[in-house]
């Protein structure tokens, strides 16, 4: 797992290089005062030479600067190799998940998936950063070490290869039960993510609801559940360091047992036996250091684990083999015998047939759950039909590219969308090119622009987290303007005018007569009145096209069409005053 994410990630060589250089000095150094105690002990106290233990004493004082330089170089150093690599594997998971088909977010927690690009890898840069320098410097003493206590004395060292098969069994054990535990740590992270994402982005419901309580009792839960399985883990972690602890003793004891009694038969000398104990401390720190670097290691394999099933979700609808740009379209939309289903049993949509001719303006209309958003997000192919083709201008959307499909068809949803930016930053999102005079342009258009200029900075006034400052009508008129402002060929506005006033919904939809002039229009809308100049009417029921016409066909002839009319009159969702339906004669309206 972590070799597949440092293939991914592609540390720089020529920085690793230099780290590894770094760390072996600081090695080699690190070995050197043992070295100097021995020879102080063995040539110089035992023979009276008090007079050159000040060179013995710079001897050491000088490695261990050398030590702490080299450390402080590699630990630097390893820290910007990490960057660097966790930069780039951020730049892949980023861009992969923008390559993800609207199928998969309708599933997704977006709390999980941030927990995954945030904590997890948070947790990764430990690895890549701390871990590799320490495992290796780690590894470089062990070897050292040992190397050297066998060429002093390989009876002495014997006493440490003892304890070995035991120090192994430890971290086998430690390693097999603290990755799977942090892996259900990080999974239950993601899931309390997810109920505090929705507690924030829902707070105004929570709070008209008075649901308080309720959220946190839920977020209680999935707290409890993340602090009973992070201190399981934490058990297990808390036990490591005492055991290696008790075995580093346990060889210590051993060895001064040994070593004491070899002292004293003239087999070694005093000062291997004082170095030998100085080398059995630097093991001890090199063994507790290495349970550290185990749990780094584990807790980066089950984080890596996370990151790695991010680049695992393929997109259900990508660029086939061999597509193509679409050129520009005069906006004649073709569609054949399609069929839908979101999950492969239930179909939305059954045998939809209909041609839309370029500047025409199509209306859908049916009660809830009939498709018609369905529908539209077909055209923009957000999903795939099951069955059947859809054209635009001849061309098979499956066979062109999605980004030349999708920058000459705008869309306006009914839950629309603004970032924490300047009014006009979200206005320009699709076109930041764009100059003042043409964001102007657009906001009249959508009756926003007084609105604008009466705000404290104007086009650059911040609009807050998701437009928390704005009206639900506002972001509406705001997206309207966002979409219009890139000029695209199809435009579709589904339920894009649901949260405005009957009067600034009629005002808006004669501005926008410019506008859709010339271009082919799907709208989809329950206030009847806002429809009624459309070339075509489609009424869906069931995911079938029950009916089709202009308003006066479809009201001449009786049907389901005028059932729904006569409904929508009885309303109150009439524009202007009571009687303005009544005065035109349930026509179109003056």
């Amino acid at each position: 797992m972590l070799h597949k994410l440092w293939k991914l990630a592609r540390p720089s060589r020529g920085l690793l290089l230099l780290t590894l250089c770094l760390v072996l000095l600081s090695t080699v150094s690190g070995l050197g005062p043992p070295w100097a105690i021995r020879y102080a002990i063995d040539n110089l106290i035992i023979a009276g030479k008090k007079q050159l233990l000040w060179a013995a004493a710079l001897v050491m004082v000088f490695l261990s600067l050398l030590e702490i330089s080299c450390n402080f170089g590699a630990r630097y150093l390893a820290e910007c190799v990490g960057q660097g690599a966790l930069l780039r594997l951020r730049n892949i998971l980023y861009r992969h998940l923008h390559t993800l088909s609207f199928s998969f977010f309708d599933g997704a927690g977006t709390g999980d998936i941030m927990s995954r690009l945030t904590v997890d890898i948070g947790i990764l840069n430990n690895f890549f950063g701390l871990a590799v320098v320490n495992i290796l410097a780690n590894s470089l003493s062990l070897i050292g070490i040992l190397a050297v206590m066998f060429y002093w004395d390989w009876q002495l060292g014997l006493v440490f290869l003892l304890i070995t098969p035991a120090l192994i069994h430890g971290i086998a054990i430690y390693a097999s039960r603290v990755q799977p535990g942090y892996g259900k740590v990080n999974r239950q992270l993601g899931k309390m993510s997810n109920v505090l994402e929705e507690s924030i982005m829902g707070i105004n419901l929570v709070k008209l609801t008075g649901s308080e309580d309720y959220e946190q009792q839920k977020f209680d839960q999935q707290h409890a559940k993340y602090l009973a399985t992070s201190l399981g883990v934490i058990k297990t972690t808390a036990l490591w360091q005492p055991y290696v602890q008790f075995l580093a003793a346990l060889a210590a004891a051993a060895a001064l047992w040994s070593g004491g009694r070899a002292v004293i038969g003239g087999r070694v000398s005093p000062g291997v036996l004082v170095g030998f104990i100085t080398y059995m401390g630097m093991l001890v720190r090199t063994l507790r250091m290495t349970g550290r670097m185990v749990g780094v290691i584990t807790r980066a394999s089950a984080a890596g684990q996370r990151v790695i099933e991010i680049l695992q979700w393929k997109p259900a609808i990508r660029d086939l083999p061999g597509a193509y740009p679409l050129p520009p379209v005069k906006g004649r939309v073709c569609l054949a015998g399609v069929h839908f289903s979101y999950d492969g049993k239930n179909e939305i949509l059954k045998e939809i047939n209909f041609t839309a001719e370029p500047g025409q303006m199509v209306a859908l209309v049916g009660s809830t759950g009939s498709g018609k958003t369905t529908l539209v997000h077909l055209l923009a192919r957000f999903y795939e039909p099951t069955r059947g083709k859809i054209m635009i201008d001849g061309h098979d959307i499956k066979g062109v590219t999605l980004e030349s499909l999708r920058r000459q068809v705008g869309v306006v949803f009914q839950d629309t969308f603004v970032f924490d930016a300047s009014v006009k930053e979200n206005i320009a999102y699709g076109k930041p090119e764009a100059s003042q005079a043409e964001i102007e342009r657009v906001a009249k258009l959508a009756q926003i622009h007084d609105f604008i200029t009466a705000l404290p900075q104007g086009y650059h006034t911040p609009v807050g987290t998701r437009g928390m400052a704005l009206s639900g009508g506002e972001r509406q008129r705001l997206a309207i303007a966002r979409v219009l402002l890139t000029a695209p060929q199809l435009l579709i506005l589904d339920e894009a005018t649901s949260e405005l006033d009957a009067q600034t919904e009629g005002a808006l939809h004669a501005a926008l007569q410019e506008i859709i002039r010339n271009r082919t229009v799907f709208v989809i809308a329950h206030r009847l009145w806002t429809v009624q100049n459309a070339d075509n009417i489609l009424l869906l029921s069931q995911g079938r096209i029950a009916e089709t016409g202009s308003h006066r066909t479809l009201l001449a002839a009786g049907g389901m069409y005028s059932r729904f009319y006569e409904n929508f009159l009885q309303s109150k969702f009439v524009p202007g005053k009571p009687e303005y339906w009544e005065k035109n004669e349930r026509g179109l309206p003056q």
